[in-house]
């Protein structure tokens, strides 16, 4: 299998432990490292916890595979995430509203939620329902066409300064952030028995949720339908 390609490496933070996990296709978790967190740490200690747990054990990773690893997921167990769930109808008022509509649609609410919320930023984008002609459906064909489309819409968001900060945890190991992931909304919504939150992420990014909407561009040769037409960036 091609590194290159299906790389991915995931450091989750949870209340009671760490966890950083690299998978090399969604079957072959390559390495897995965890620690237990003690509740009574003060914050102080906690940071100079990721910072040892994070920088020893990224070392051990790229001297296993023999590259350097450039990027990274982020698992956050946080009570700062804050989830906007919003609906939106568009009557095609004569004319038939087909993906491009769509497009616009999705655009100019991704706007209208950050204009309203500038100290916060959008993480992920789920469309949980699309309503084709007052008829319900989970998921859309490339090619639609209807008269009127309403959408429900979920927006996960995290205050910038918190953002910020686990980027500046990260940056001094020259690597970038690709994705933040709230550990709460995952295991809400796509966690399955017996899986870990690092392996509902992975799988998530392995297999391309449909219905996601992405806000920060990905190399995959598995594209999904708003992958391929909807690609937002910070």
């Amino acid at each position: 299998m091609n590194s290159n390609l299906y790389l991915k490496t995931f450091f989750s933070i949870e209340v009671d432990k760490l966890s950083l996990c690299v998978f090399d296709g969604i079957k072959n978790k390559i390495f897995e490292k965890k620690i237990l967190i003690n509740e009574n740490i003060k914050k102080k200690e906690l940071d100079e916890l990721y910072d040892e747990f994070l920088g020893v054990n990224i070392l051990k990773v790229e001297k296993k595979i023999h590259k350097f690893i450039n990027e990274i997921d982020l698992i956050i167990d946080d009570s700062n995430f804050l989830l906007i769930q919003a609906s939106i109808k568009k009557d095609g008022r004569g004319d038939k509203i087909n993906k491009a509509d769509l497009n616009h649609i999705l655009f100019d609410l991704k706007q209208q939620i950050k204009e309203n919320n500038p100290d916060k930023t959008i993480t992920y984008i789920k469309i949980n329902n699309f309503m084709l002609n007052k008829k319900t459906s989970s998921t859309l064909e490339d090619e639609f066409e209807c008269d009127e489309l309403c959408l429900d819409i979920d927006f996960v968001c995290l205050p910038n300064h918190i953002k910020k900060e686990y980027s500046n945890k990260i940056k001094k190991y020259q690597i970038r952030i690709d994705q933040i992931f709230a550990a709460d909304y995952l295991s809400k919504y796509y966690k399955k028995d017996g899986e870990d939150v690092s392996y509902t992420a992975a799988r998530l990014k392995y297999e391309n949720d449909e219905n996601e909407v992405h806000i920060i561009k990905k190399k995959s040769e598995k594209q999904g339908f708003f992958e391929r037409f909807f690609k937002f960036f910070n």
